[in-house]
């Protein structure tokens, strides 16, 4: 997998005015109810794959919050030193590249990707929103609160950051605690089959586990 999301890489709109037209009215709730439904499960994604997706997802939340793409990249091409039209389309396709597999590692093969340009760039661009100034604004709020978290992780490619893997591997998954000891990993599994793990519905393949102490 590419440590880096290609910024030639295209992003579509779906235009389905038309194709809506032709369903019928049952038809059109069901693709609405689903799509909602789909989305609001989605967001568990980003705490399953990686610990700083959830809080990457709320920074860009709140910096394309007001979808508008040209102010952003005037205020970013204005504000931030040194910043080419290469470099915004670079961050434009990481912010894509993280929406598309909601989470900073690809859905196939689980492999990183880290933005190509640089930490400074990448954080100035975001600090660079028309209302990252105002103490009451979202984007102020995020950068304040949550960059600090995030500021490693999001560029760092070396092990065990890599690759999505158990802890004990090398690798690194928010799907069970880092803590987590191959012996933890093979005790939880036999749970989760157990008939006393069937009988309060949990399920082996939408769960989370978190070692709180060695007992």
């Amino acid at each position: 997998m590419a440590k880096h999301i290609s910024h030639e890489s295209r992003i579509q709109n779906l235009d389905y005015a038309l194709s809506w037209t032709f369903l019928s009215e049952k038809e059109k709730n069901y693709a609405y109810y689903m799509s909602k439904a789909s989305w609001a499960g989605a967001l568990v994604t980003l705490h399953q794959i990686s610990y700083e997706s959830p809080l990457i997802w709320c920074i860009f939340q709140a910096y394309f919050a007001d979808k508008n793409f040209d102010e952003l990249e005037a205020s970013a091409m204005q504000g931030v030193e040194g910043l080419t039209a290469d470099d915004w389309s670079k961050f434009i396709a990481y912010v894509g590249g993280f929406y598309g597999n909601l989470s900073n590692y690809h859905s196939f093969g689980h492999m990183k990707f880290i933005p190509e340009v640089s930490p400074a760039k990448f954080w100035a661009i975001l600090g660079s929103h028309p209302k990252a100034g105002q103490q009451d604004s979202l984007i102020q709020y995020v950068l304040t609160n949550f960059k600090s978290h995030v500021e490693q992780e999001v560029f760092a490619y070396d092990g065990p950051y890599k690759q999505i893997n158990y802890p004990h591997e090398g690798g690194i998954t928010a799907y069970f605690s880092r803590n987590m000891t191959p012996d933890d990993h093979s005790a939880v599994s036999e749970f989760l089959l157990s008939a006393e793990a069937i009988a309060k519905g949990l399920d082996i393949l939408n769960t989370r586990a978190f070692k709180k102490s060695e007992n």
